[in-house]
């Protein structure tokens, strides 16, 4: 009998893997003599085209999964199996690793993650953008479960169980704020040593790394030195670093060198989220930051970013509000807000910039568009520009951003039209990219407002339009971007390729068809169309219809 590791282990155990590896690459090889003593699969997968992950052309054959690895690839057409799929003119490859998500909540309070595994991810990467539901100053209820530490967050995802696997950063904003609140300053010695504790217990718990959101409080308050003292913590338990720079505007530059630095200095793996040059008066900046990142390669370290394949992006509004009028925390940024004299000089600065704003770009209100507000009043402007509102209320753009985030109380999110088609296509098929989607899992039946359209369509776009229709680059290539490239940079050593004793996850997909359906008009759409995907040797989605089921782990770096 083969032991599988119990699915009631927390964390995915590496030197349980090991062993399993073994046990099934030793049942799979066994001689057979006459059809009874034929090799017995859970699941056979034939006559489709295996796209391994590793850049290699496909190759025509069938897939046995035998519990949650792959237990043999070839010619399998007289093996028994409790389920066969028919992958005739499909292709098989393995299952999509998004880099960059923020499916922290939504995967806990609906884990079956439907519009991930729909478009074929099987791991979603949490907590980017310094952002993670847990530590936290004082325990919260989060989806029925009372969180505190980052060890209990992850808990409460396996409790609850998903339908992808996940992997979690610890983000450096929640880690800061549990310690220091949203102050703009330095830490004290005894407040760095905090942080870094509760950064250490994250790795312990099963993080895979730090990340952070440096054009947001309080990240946005920190200094170089403090993220590379955090970064030596996650470096100690083998994590990576991810961060949304600091600042994707005029001072791109500046940020990827701090990023490649906190890398240097802490000597761990570094991505950089959701590369783009944000702002007309920016584009054409990723031809400098692109070579900076290849010449960290060069000398010997991994530096990495992910793109989504859009030439928008998003986030929550108050974003473009200018950081000094962030400090002391939501409540009081409402409070400046509605200050008739330090409203004015929000909306001047929001409209100039200020001198410390590293994120700073001139906003074009017309190419801002509202994805969701904080309040019923509001909804009738989802859907519809800044400027639209301006123009019905007689005002002007900035006025009217600022009206939206008093009446929302802070909670309105955007869409905005900042990047060039161009440069982000310039950033898609560069041989470091791998791809993220910056968005939440989601279902299209409960969703609400009107999300980015990379919710649902990432990874379908980037095969059928990028791919097949405009040939960035060939398949092979695009199916690495999405598994054996970020398996390798998360350290995952039995993800991200299909070869025998691997972890079974699997999709199945008619490249000829593939391609996203969501739009940044009617974002809640699954793309056409994924015919099968497996998580750890499970049917997740079949005939392309989900199978509320919840086999996904926590998985966890498997670095020496």
């Amino acid at each position: 009998m083969i032991r599988r590791p119990p699915r009631s282990t927390p964390l995915y155990s590496s030197a349980a893997s090991d062993v399993y590896k073994r046990q099934v690459l030793a049942a799979a090889t066994m001689p057979t003599t006459g059809l009874g003593s034929a090799p017995r699969f859970d699941v056979v997968i034939r006559g489709g085209t295996i796209v391994d992950g590793t850049g290699s052309r496909g190759s025509r054959n069938d897939l046995g999964i035998r519990g949650d690895r792959v237990a043999a690839i070839g010619n399998l057409a007289d093996a028994d199996t409790k389920r066969s799929v028919n992958a005739t003119g499909r292709i098989v490859c393995p299952g999509f690793i998004d880099m960059h998500s923020h499916s922290d909540s939504s995967l806990l309070e609906d884990g079956l993650a439907q519009s991930a595994v729909r478009q074929g991810a099987t791991t979603h990467v949490i907590g980017n953008c310094g952002s993670s539901p847990a530590p936290v100053g004082s325990p919260v209820r989060l989806a029925g479960h009372t969180l505190s530490t980052y060890g209990d967050f992850l808990k409460a995802l396996q409790k609850n169980g998903t339908s992808i696997n996940v992997c979690g950063l610890v983000g450096h904003n929640s880690v800061r704020r549990t310690v220091m609140g949203t102050q703009n300053r330095r830490p004290t010695p005894a407040e760095l040593r905090q942080m870094e504790d509760l950064v250490d217990e994250a790795m312990r718990s099963g993080a895979v790394g730090l990340s952070t959101g440096l054009v947001s409080p309080p990240g946005i308050y920190s200094k170089t030195d403090e993220i590379v003292a955090l970064a030596r913590v996650a470096a100690r338990h083998g994590g990576q670093y991810s961060s949304h720079i600091r600042g994707e505007a005029s001072t791109l530059v500046q940020a990827v060198g701090e990023a490649i630095q906190v890398g240097r200095e802490a000597g761990l793996p570094v991505q950089i989220s959701h590369h783009k040059a944000a702002g007309r008066e920016n584009w054409g900046t990723t031809g400098k930051t692109l070579p900076m990142i290849e010449a960290a390669n060069r000398n010997g370290q991994r530096v990495r970013v992910d793109v989504y394949p859009y030439h928008a992006g998003s986030a929550g509004m108050a974003q473009l509000v200018p950081p000094w009028a962030h400090e002391g925390g939501s409540g009081a940024l409402l409070g400046r807000l509605k200050d008739p004299v330090q409203r004015r000089r929000i909306a001047r600065d929001m409209v100039r910039g200020t001198d410390n704003w590293p994120n700073f770009f001139k906003i074009e209100w017309d190419d801002i568009q509202i994805a969701a507000v904080g309040n019923r009043a509001n909804r009738k402007w989802v859907g519809k520009r800044v400027a639209d509102v301006a123009r019905a209320r007689k005002c002007d753009g900035v006025q009217a951003c600022i009206d939206l985030l008093i009446e929302g109380n802070g909670r309105v999110r955007m869409i905005n039209f900042i990047i060039d088609e161009r440069e982000m296509q310039r950033v898609l098929r560069h041989p470091l990219s791998m791809i993220g989607s910056d968005g939440r899992a989601v279902s299209a039946d409960t969703a609400r407002g009107m999300p980015h359209p990379r919710y649902y369509g990432c990874f379908p776009r980037v095969l059928g339009r990028y791919c097949r229709q405009l040939k960035l680059f060939p398949l092979e290539t695009a199916i690495h971007k999405m598994t054996a490239m970020p398996a390798r940079q998360l350290s995952l050593s039995d993800r991200g390729t299909l070869k025998v004793g691997q972890a079974a996850d699997v999709v199945v997909f008619n490249f000829q068809t593939i391609i996203d359906k969501a739009t940044f008009q009617a974002p809640h759409q699954y793309p056409e169309v994924i015919d099968a995907v497996f998580v750890n040797g499970q049917p997740v989605v079949l005939d392309g219809g989900h199978t509320e089921t919840h086999p996904g782990r926590i998985l966890r770096p498997q670095r020496s």
